[in-house]
């Protein structure tokens, strides 16, 4: 037997949307947040921690040049 596609059918559209919709303006989040923090690519913040603790000695990533 063939498939076949189902055909789009009307939403009766009822009392239920309008709740929904109200009771999702009322805990929306505010007009303007806070700007969201700088979020680097995981080992980024890692490497410049490592690169800025061992100083000069013992290096745990050798200086290349």
């Amino acid at each position: 037997m063939a498939r076949t596609k189902q055909t789009a059918r009307k939403s009766t559209g009822g009392t239920q949307a309008k709740k929904n919709l109200a009771a999702k303006s009322a805990r929306k989040a505010p007009a303007n947040p806070a700007p969201k923090k700088r979020r680097w690519k995981p080992g980024t913040v890692a490497l410049r921690e490592i690169k800025r603790w061992q100083g000069g000695h013992d290096l745990l990533i050798p200086v290349t040049g």
